[in-house]
C-alpha cells in the first residue's frame, strides 16, 4: 500500500481538477508528489459515450445499478491496433442516469493515528468518492470518526474499487453533513491520510458526473455487437436481460438509451451496412435503388447526379449545370432573354416582358449615408400630398394658416409656410452697465469747499467715451459732503471729485458708497 499524507500543502485533487491544473500543483506542492499525481491523469479515451436513464419493469428508475458489456467477437480498434476489452462495465446513479462510475454505497475505512500529524483530537465525519477523468460519483455514506488527541485520520481505499477509477476523493468535517475536500488518491491502491488541519475545500458533489464511455462497435475490426446485462445493487438480474446491443456513431459518439435500446440481432453483415455516424465520416455507397418511403432529405450539402464531386447545392441534368453555368430546361438552354414564366401549369421559359430600371434608394443628409429603415416616415411639418395626375406623391411643408405677406413689421416678414421672408436688423440695444465702488473711494480737506478725487473702472470698457454716466453718493461716512463731480470719463473707467460744503467744522469727509450707471446708445 502507498500512503499519501496530507499535510497542507501535498494533497491530491480528482482527475477533473487535475486537467489542465498539474501546473498549478507542482507549484503547490512537493515536486515528487505533484508529479506522481499529475502522470497518474487518465488520458483521452478512444471511446463513445452512452448516456441516459434506466428504468425497471415498475417504470422505476434502476438505483445504483451495474451494466456490463462483454464483446460478442475479440476485436481492435481501429486505427489504433489496441486489443478492445472484451468486458467493460457502466453503472446507473440514484436516479437511474447511465455513469461511469458506481456510488460507494459503503461508509469508508477509517483509522487513527495518535503517534503522528497535526490534526486536532475530536470527532470527524468522513466521505469518499470514485473520480476519473470524466467526472467524480456520488459521496459514500459517511463514518464518524474520534480522534483522542492530536494525531491524523487514514483512510483505506473500499474493498470494491471499480477497474476505470482513478481514485478517491476524501471529504471531511466537524459535523454531520459539513464535509469538504481535502484531498485525493491517484490510485486504487492508494491510502490517504489526513495529518494537518482541516481546510476550506469543495462540497461534495450532488450528481453523479462521471461518463459511461465505452468502445463503439463501429470502431472494433470485426464488427460485431456486446452482450449487456443490467443487475441491481444487490446482484440480481433484471427482467429482460441480457440483451444484444450494437453502440454505432464513432470515435467521439453518443448513444442515448433513454429513446431506446440499441438492439442488434447477432448478424454480422458484410459490407457494412449504411450507419447514421460512420467513423470518421468515411463514404458509404448503395448498390441498388433507394426509397425514402415519402419522407424528406433534408440538410443535403451538396447534391451530385452523374458525379462524385458535385460544386452546386443541387446538381440537375446529368451535372450540365456545373459546366454551364445556368439551368437546362428540357435538355435545352432556350434563347437568349428568355425567363423562367408561368404557363398555368409548370414554369418555362418565356417572354420576361419589358424590364423596369431598379434602383436601390438611400437617404442622405450632408452627402452622408443614414440608416436604412423599412419605413420613411414624415414628421407634421411636412405635408404628403397624392397627386395622381402626375403619378406621384408630393411633399411639401404643412401650411401655417397664415396669408402670405400678412404678417409684416419694420423687420421681417413671413409667409404662409411661416418662413422668414426678409428681415431688417432693428433698433440698436444700448449697451447699460452698473458700476458700484465701495474701495478706493478719497477722503476731502477739512477745509470749506476741500475736494479730492478718485478713479474707477467699468466691469467691462465701453466702445468708446460718448457714453452718458451718472454717479450718486452712497452713505456719509464723517463730515458733509455736499457735492460729487464727474471729472473725466474714458471707455474704461471714470475720474470722481467730492466736495465738502462751506463751512464743516474742519472736518475731512468721505462716503462709504458711490454707485454709477453708463448707458452707451
Amino acid at each position: 500500500m502507498i500512503a499519501r499524507r496530507n499535510d497542507g500543502r501535498t494533497h491530491a485533487r480528482p482527475s477533473k481538477w487535475l486537467a489542465g491544473r498539474c501546473e498549478r500543483a507542482a507549484q503547490r506542492a512537493v515536486w515528487a508528489v505533484a508529479l506522481a499525481v499529475c502522470a497518474a491523469a487518465p488520458r483521452t479515451v478512444r471511446a463513445g459515450t452512452v448516456s441516459g436513464t434506466l428504468q425497471g419493469p415498475s417504470g422505476l428508475p434502476v438505483v445504483n445499478g451495474t451494466i456490463s458489456f462483454q464483446l460478442q467477437q475479440a476485436g481492435l480498434i481501429v486505427g489504433t491496433g489496441a486489443v478492445t476489452p472484451a468486458i467493460a462495465q457502466c453503472y446507473t446513479s440514484t436516479n437511474g442516469a447511465v455513469v461511469g462510475l458506481p456510488n460507494p454505497l459503503q461508509p469508508p475505512a477509517v483509522a487513527t493515528d495518535t503517534g503522528s500529524g497535526a490534526l486536532a483530537g475530536g470527532i470527524y465525519y468522513v466521505e469518499v468518492t470514485f473520480y476519473l477523468a470524466s467526472g467524480e460519483s456520488l459521496p459514500s455514506p459517511e463514518r464518524q470518526v474520534q480522534i483522542p488527541s492530536t494525531g491524523s485520520l487514514i483512510v483505506s481505499p473500499p474493498a470494491s474499487f471499480p477497474a476505470n477509477a482513478t481514485g478517491i476523493g476524501v471529504y471531511i468535517g466537524t459535523a454531520s453533513g459539513t464535509e469538504t475536500l481535502q484531498g485525493a488518491t491517484a490510485s486504487p491502491a492508494e491510502t490517504y491520510t489526513q495529518a494537518a488541519p482541516l481546510a476550506a475545500g469543495a462540497a461534495p458533489p450532488a450528481v453523479n458526473s462521471s461518463a459511461c464511455s465505452i468502445a463503439f462497435n463501429d470502431t472494433i475490426i470485426p464488427y460485431t455487437g456486446y452482450n449487456v446485462t443490467l443487475t441491481s445493487s444487490s446482484g440480481n438480474a433484471y427482467p429482460g436481460w441480457p440483451q444484444a446491443w450494437q453502440l454505432n456513431g464513432g470515435l467521439n459518439g453518443t448513444v442515448n438509451i433513454s429513446n431506446g435500446a440499441p438492439l442488434w440481432n447477432g448478424t454480422v453483415i458484410y459490407p457494412m451496412p449504411i450507419l447514421a455516424q460512420p467513423l470518421n465520416h468515411g463514404p458509404q455507397s448503395i448498390s441498388g435503388p433507394l426509397s425514402f418511403t415519402g419522407y424528406n432529405v433534408v440538410n443535403v450539402g451538396s447534391l451530385g447526379v452523374g458525379t462524385s464531386a458535385p460544386a452546386w447545392p443541387v446538381d440537375v441534368e446529368n451535372g450540365a449545370i456545373n459546366a454551364s453555368g445556368g439551368y437546362l430546361y428540357a435538355g435545352g438552354a432556350g434563347t437568349s432573354g428568355q425567363c423562367l414564366v408561368s404557363n398555368g401549369t409548370a414554369f418555362a421559359p418565356g417572354s420576361c416582358g419589358t424590364t423596369p430600371t431598379l434602383y436601390y434608394q438611400h437617404t442622405q443628409a450632408n452627402a452622408a449615408f443614414l440608416p436604412q429603415e423599412p419605413y420613411l416616415n414624415f414628421l407634421p411639418r411636412f405635408a404628403p400630398v397624392d397627386n395622381p395626375g402626375g403619378a406621384r406623391t408630393d411633399v411639401d411643408l404643412a401650411a401655417s394658416g397664415v396669408t402670405a405677406g400678412s404678417y409684416t413689421s419694420s423687420n421681417i416678414t413671413v409667409d404662409s409656410y411661416g418662413r422668414v421672408t426678409a428681415a431688417a436688423n432693428g433698433p440698436a440695444i444700448p449697451t447699460i452697465q452698473a458700476l458700484v465702488i465701495t474701495s478706493g473711494i478719497c477722503t476731502t480737506s477739512g477745509t470749506s469747499y476741500g475736494t479730492c478725487s478718485f478713479s474707477a473702472s467699468w466691469p467691462t470698457a465701453f466702445a468708446n467715451a460718448t457714453y452718458a454716466a451718472t454717479c450718486t453718493p452712497g452713505p456719509i461716512s464723517t463730515g458733509v459732503v455736499v457735492f460729487l463731480n464727474l471729472l473725466a470719463k474714458s471707455a474704461s473707467g471714470l475720474t470722481i471729485q467730492l466736495q465738502n460744503g462751506t463751512s464743516n467744522g474742519g472736518v475731512a469727509g468721505t462716503v462709504s458708497e458711490v454707485d454709477c450707471v453708463g448707458v452707451e446708445p
